[in-house]
C-alpha cells in the first residue's frame, strides 16, 4: 500500500474507533505498517548530511499529515542527536552512544523524548535517585508525542541532593511508566501526544550519563533543541508549501528566500560545531528559521479563514509554541512589543 495511502487509513480507523483504547490500538497497528515504508534511522558523514536524509521523510508526510509528520519527527530528531552531538571518540560516553545506536538500528525501536519546554500545568519534576544498580526516577511531563508506539524514551532529571543531572534512555514500556490520555482531539490526535508520568522507574547501568555541571547539560540541551527547531521548520513548510500550492495561494518569494538562507546556514553551523564551542550561534540561528516558517505558517492560515476555509488551517498554529514559543524567541531577539 503507498504510504499516502496508509496515512488516510490511520486518520480513518482512529477516527471511527469509539473510544480513546481503540483508537491507541488502531493507531499502534496502521503505525506499524506505516513505520516499514518510512526512513527511520537516517545516516551520514555530516550532520547536514544526515538531517537531509531524515527531512525527506517528515516532509512527506507534513504535506498531507501535519501531525503525523510531527509525531515521525519526535522520534527522528533525538535519533540524529544522539547520532551527531560531539563526543570524543575514545571516551566511555562515545562506547556507550555506539552500543545504543547499534541495539535502536538492529532492533528498528521508536524514540520518544521529553526534552521540550514544559507546561504551566502539573508537571513535577524529573528527579534521579542513586542506586546500587543504576538511577530511580520519579516525575511527571506533559507532552510526550509517540506515546502509544515508542519503545524507549530520553530524557534528563535532575540528580536528588546533589547539582548534577543524568540523561537516560529508559524502557517506556515498563509498568513504573504511565501514559496519560491524549492531549489533543480531532486530526491532532495523530500526533499520540500523552503526560508521561514515572514513578520508581529504573534506569539501569549503561542506559544513562551523568552530567557532572549546569554548563555542560545546558550545551547538550540547546543542541538537542537546535535539531528540534530544523526539525518543526521543516514539517510545517512541506503543510505551507502543500496548502498554498493546492488552494492557489499567493506566493511571497521574500519569505521563502529568507527560510532558504536561514536553512543553509543552520545546517551550516550545525557541521561546524564542536562541545567545546559556543552553541548561541547554532541555537539562535535555527530559533530564527523556526520563527520564519511560523511567519509563513500564520500568514497561510489567515489566507485560508479569508476563503472560508478554516479546516484546511486546522494544525498551523501549534508551531507558535513548538519547541521554543514564539514570543520567547522574539524576546531573545530583543523585540520586546511581541513579548507580552
Amino acid at each position: 500500500m503507498h504510504t499516502m495511502e496508509l496515512v488516510a487509513e490511520i486518520a480513518s480507523r482512529v477516527s471511527d474507533a469509539a473510544d480513546e483504547r481503540a483508537a491507541r490500538h488502531a493507531y499502534r497497528r496502521s503505525f506499524s505498517q506505516l513505520r516499514s515504508q518510512l526512513s527511520m534511522y537516517p545516516d551520514g558523514s555530516r550532520p547536514s548530511e544526515v538531517f537531509e536524509h531524515a527531512a525527506q521523510t517528515v516532509r512527506s508526510l507534513g504535506a498531507t499529515c501535519l501531525p503525523l509528520a510531527i509525531a515521525v519527527a519526535m522520534h527522528l530528531y533525538p535519533f540524529c542527536v544522539l547520532q551527531c552531538v560531539p563526543i570524543p571518540l575514545l571516551s566511555v560516553a562515545s562506547l556507550k552512544r555506539a552500543l545504543l545506536l547499534r541495539t535502536i538500528r538492529n532492533r528498528q525501536l521508536i524514540l520518544a523524548n521529553t526534552g521540550s519546554e514544559r507546561s504551566n500545568g502539573t508537571t513535577t519534576p524529573l528527579i534521579a535517585t542513586r542506586s546500587a544498580d543504576g538511577v530511580r526516577i520519579d516525575g511527571r511531563c506533559e507532552y510526550l508525542s509517540l506515546s502509544s508506539v515508542a519503545d524507549i524514551v530520553l530524557f534528563k532529571a535532575q540528580i536528588a541532593n546533589s547539582n548534577d543531572a543524568v540523561l537516560c534512555a529508559a524502557d517506556l514500556r515498563a509498568s513504573t511508566v504511565r501514559i496519560g490520555q491524549w492531549k489533543f482531539s480531532g486530526e491532532m490526535e495523530l500526533s499520540d501526544t500523552s503526560a508521561v508520568t514515572f514513578v520508581g522507574h529504573r534506569v539501569p547501568k549503561g542506559h544513562y550519563l551523568i552530567v557532572p555541571d549546569d554548563a555542560g547539560l545546558g550545551c547538550v540541551s540547546d543542541y538537542q533543541r537546535s535539531w528540534f527547531h530544523l526539525f518543526i521548520a521543516e514539517v510545517y513548510l512541506a503543510r505551507v508549501e502543500h496548502l498554498r500550492s493546492t488552494w492557489d495561494l499567493p506566493e511571497r518569494e521574500a519569505g521563502r528566500s529568507e527560510v532558504a538562507r536561514l536553512r543553509q546556514q543552520s545546517l551550516q553551523l550545525l557541521d561546524d560545531f564542536r562541545t567545546d564551542g559556543d552553541v548561541a550561534p547554532l541555537t539562535r540561528m535555527t530559533a530564527a528559521l523556526k520563527l520564519r516558517v511560523s511567519m509563513l505558517a500564520q500568514t497561510t492560515a489567515a489566507a485560508l479563514r479569508s476563503r472560508g476555509l478554516a479546516a484546511e488551517a486546522g494544525g498551523l498554529g501549534y508551531i507558535k509554541s513548538q519547541p521554543t514559543a514564539d514570543r520567547k524567541i522574539l524576546r531573545g531577539f530583543g523585540v520586546l512589543s511581541f513579548a507580552s
